[in-house]
């Protein structure tokens, strides 16, 4: 069912959409960082409820999108901001049971979408699942239930991109178990049925043990690169679906963001106890890694990213680790 809010936004927000939403300098000068990438000025913050996890950057409407996860109390919401607006509520997602976000696509249709963590258990069937994808068409929301194959239900999903042609939905997920098996799926939305045909893309073999995939970028050539946590690997994938190691060793592979060059950012790299500390950039070409260094800045624990190429504005979302998350808005061009 799809949830109609009115013409009016509703609060959302750190400050219930009062002028406070707008972005707030922070105490510190934060100038663009060294490494692979470069920028001057100041960078600017701002508080919202909740967490976001993905983010995702509309250059047509020069707006930022993302969603707040708050809890069984409500508020839950797929958000975006503009710099003259500060934050409005698009749509209401607490008809949504237990929703939990990753990353976001806008499609050619301009409706959003985006995974639904699963809180599955265990069950292989329809019944009971919030496992799938949600898509928001207008102020509607509504999720649609993974439908296909015997491992429906199962699988737990965060990154999700859309593929070289600019239309397809590939995801990272991953079914829970002693060890997690990871894949990437391709994903296609039903036809007024509230479900998602889930195929499998590509999955790790006895040769290339895939696990916990969170990150996933698409390639012009059609590979993927996809981000493994229990291997602390980066793969990448072929357009034929073959894995090959990208990059061997890498400390708690996070939300992957790709460049406009083709290059990526990273939130991991540093973990310590799941928590990551650090932006990393991942050459395309050879999988380098240089940190990136944002002086007087520090992080405690980066998800989601969005990059505004235009104005050359990195947004960076900064789980904190309380009620709130940051996103921290800083200059940047790779």
């Amino acid at each position: 069912m799809f949830l109609a809010l009115s013409a009016s936004f509703l609060a959302c927000g750190s400050n219930n959409n009062t002028t406070a939403d707008a972005p707030k300098v922070a105490d510190a000068a934060h100038d663009a960082g060294s490494g692979s990438g470069s920028g001057s000025g100041n960078g600017s913050a701002f508080a919202i409820t909740g967490f976001a996890n993905g983010l995702y950057w509309d250059s047509t409407a020069n707006a930022l999108y993302f969603t707040e996860k708050v809890g069984s109390a409500g508020g839950n919401a797929f958000c975006k901001w503009t710099e003259s607006g500060g934050i409005e509520v698009v749509a209401s997602l607490d008809t949504i049971t237990a929703p939990n976000p990753g990353q976001i696509v806008k499609l050619s249709d301009g409706s959003f979408v985006f995974p639904q963590f699963s809180t599955a258990s265990g069950s292989a069937s329809l019944n009971g699942n919030n496992n799938g994808v949600i898509q928001v068409v207008g102020s509607d929301a509504t999720l649609l239930l993974e439908d296909g194959g015997s491992d429906v239900g199962l699988f737990r999903s965060v990154g999700l991109t859309l593929g070289s042609d600019g239309s397809t939905i590939y995801q990272s997920a991953f079914i829970k178990g002693s060890p997690n098996t990871g894949y990437i799926l391709s994903t296609e939305l039903g036809s007024g049925s509230d479900t998602a045909t889930q195929t499998v893309f590509a999955q790790g073999n006895d040769a290339m043990l895939v696990g916990k995939v969170i990150g996933l970028v698409a390639n012009a050539d059609g590979s993927f690169i996809l981000g493994d946590q229990d291997h602390n690997t980066f793969w990448k994938v072929s357009a034929l679906g073959a894995l090959t190691t990208f990059v061997a060793t890498y400390g708690h592979p996070d939300m992957l963001m790709a460049l406009p060059n083709g290059d990526m950012l990273d939130g991991g790299g540093s973990a310590v106890g799941g928590r990551t500390t650090a932006i990393n950039h991942i050459a395309g070409s050879d999988g380098t890694v240089t940190p990136l260094t944002f002086s007087g800045f520090t992080f405690t624990y980066i998800a989601g990213m969005a990059y505004d190429a235009a104005n050359h504005r990195l947004f960076v979302d900064d789980q904190t680790g309380g009620s709130n998350d940051t996103i921290d808005i800083l200059p940047y061009t790779p």
